[in-house]
């Protein structure tokens, strides 16, 4: 018979650490066991992390020029050339010439300025 996965499992905790929570327990009696402070210190102490990480977002502008720009994919770890050309646009990373990056970039506020001007000149881009 299969073995049942187990809701716990159990820590190491330093004697010196533990003697201290067990004295802590006896002055706030709302925590029945080590266990039980334990599992609320970690509880909060991981929401605590988690307001204070930096929410970074996927992607990122990193400069636009008359050539393109660069997006900083946070997902896949690598930044994406986007490259104006008078045929197309083109991303270095997916090899395309529609993707998440050239989406992207396509609501920068400034390359849809360079894409207008390019337009204006015969370019073949996307519209903005």
């Amino acid at each position: 018979m299969p073995e049942k996965e187990q809701d716990f499992r159990g820590v190491s905790l330093k004697r010196e650490l533990v003697e201290q929570i067990e004295s802590f327990i006896v002055e706030f009696p709302q925590y029945k066991s080590i266990a039980d402070f334990v599992h609320e210190a970690v509880r909060v102490r991981m929401q605590e992390i988690k307001k204070l990480s930096p929410i970074l977002p996927r992607f990122e502008i990193l400069n636009v020029d008359e050539n393109g720009t660069k997006v900083i994919d946070r997902e896949i770890h690598a930044i994406a050339q986007i490259y104006l050309k008078p045929e197309s646009i083109w991303c270095d990373i997916c090899e395309r010439h529609n993707c998440v990056h050239i989406r992207y970039a396509l609501n920068d506020t400034e390359i849809q300025k360079t894409i207008r001007k390019r337009r204006r000149e015969g370019w073949k881009l996307p519209e903005v």
